[in-house]
């Protein structure tokens, strides 16, 4: 005979399916619902390899979240300030100088170094998708690689 008091466990599979043309942002975006509402329970998010054929990177500036094949990715402010302005404007040579008036607002001379420092934090968090910031040596960086990014704006 069962004890009244006694508390059993399962685990529950949950299978649901996706058809859109945004189906790994579709999918991201119900696993961290389904994490909020579960209380972070793990939720794993199973993607086809069709569906991971997009962007490696993906930018949603309406929430300031970042997610690298649809897992997200933790970037300060600052940081993700600079990986935005740099995604937005692919293809174009970003100086230092100009990054540090742009994005950290200095309206005086400051060491420019303070750029390459976040942008190895960011390469660092980003992982295989680092390679996306291309190093213009002595002058900046340049994001040549636009196909494997996307910045997506929120509906």
């Amino acid at each position: 005979m069962r004890d009244p008091d006694t508390l059993d466990a399962a685990d529950v599979t949950v299978v649901i399916r996706v058809t859109t043309t945004h189906a790994s942002a579709v999918a991201a975006r119900m696993a961290d619902a389904l994490k909020t509402a579960l209380g972070h329970a793990d939720v794993a998010v199973d993607l086809p390899a069709r569906a991971t054929g997009g962007p490696a990177l993906r930018i949603l500036p309406d929430s300031r979240r970042v997610l690298h094949k649809g897992v997200p990715v933790p970037l300060t402010r600052l940081e993700f300030d600079l990986l935005l302005h740099l995604c937005s404007q692919p293809k174009r040579v970003h100086r230092r100088a100009a990054l540090m008036h742009q994005v950290w607002g200095a309206t005086t001379a400051v060491d420019t170094r303070t750029v390459d420092v976040h942008v190895r934090r960011i390469r660092r968090k980003l992982g295989d998708a680092s390679a996306i910031i291309g190093t213009v040596r002595g002058v900046g960086y340049r994001v040549d690689q636009e196909h494997q990014v996307l910045v997506e704006r929120e509906a």
